[in-house]
């Protein structure tokens, strides 16, 4: 009785629960980001299993066991796991869109554990379609994908230590050309950079002080 209840209810939601992490996954790994397939695909399951198992306890001992318990251990343990691919680099965070996605891989295994399984796969394809299309959006509005530019930046020499400071701390900008006088000097940058890097290097360079002019081609 037991190994059919598992075979015919419990086994359907586990294999729903792979389909669906792995499906996230996918679309995370294809973009070369910290977690791939295998750990969306562990993340969900993982997810319906202990979904199950709480409600296996809450039939097993009504009265006594509570399954809002397991789920709220389940969203604590994901929070670790999703802080894990969060980065600070170069002045910005990497990884927050992987850590929702951890996340939301988790809530959907918790909705395949309770049985809403039209609903799981529903929002399984939202995700990823919400992924792809973002992406591009955001690549198209400048604001991830890098373009290049170049920049002249003439100050006096007095900022050129501070400069090259904050060129380091771009990480993707080179100087191509240096000029001018021992008092003015006209610097020229090659720089590889979303809409949001050059608006903050833009921002950087405004409070050097002192007499200057950026322009950006």
């Amino acid at each position: 009785m037991f190994e059919d209840l598992v075979l015919f209810e419990y086994l359907p939601k586990i294999l729903l629960a792979i389909f669906c992490g792995s499906l996230i996954g996918l679309e995370r790994e294809l973009k070369e980001k910290p977690a791939g397939m295998r750990t969306y695909m562990l993340i969900c399951v993982g997810a319906t299993l202990f979904t199950i198992v709480g409600l296996h306890f809450t039939e097993q001992w009504e009265g006594v066991a509570d399954p809002l318990r397991v789920a709220a251990q389940i969203v604590t343990g994901v929070g670790f796991l999703g802080a894990g691919t969060i980065i600070f680099a170069r002045g910005y965070i990497k990884g927050l869109t992987s850590a929702a996605a951890i996340w939301m891989s988790a809530a959907i295994g918790m909705a395949i554990g309770i049985g809403l399984l039209v609903l799981s796969m529903v929002v399984t394809l939202l995700i990823i379609l919400s992924l792809l299309l973002l992406g591009k959006v955001e690549y198209n509005l400048g604001l991830k994908g890098r373009k290049k530019y170049k920049l002249t930046v003439t100050l006096s020499s007095d900022s050129l230590g501070k400069l090259q400071n904050l060129i380091k701390k771009a990480g993707r900008c080179d100087i191509a050309e240096i000029s001018g006088t021992e008092d003015r000097m006209k610097i020229v940058l090659d720089c590889e950079l979303t809409r949001t890097e050059k608006a903050r290097l833009n921002r950087a360079i405004s409070k050097l002080g002192g007499d200057f002019t950026v322009t950006i081609e």
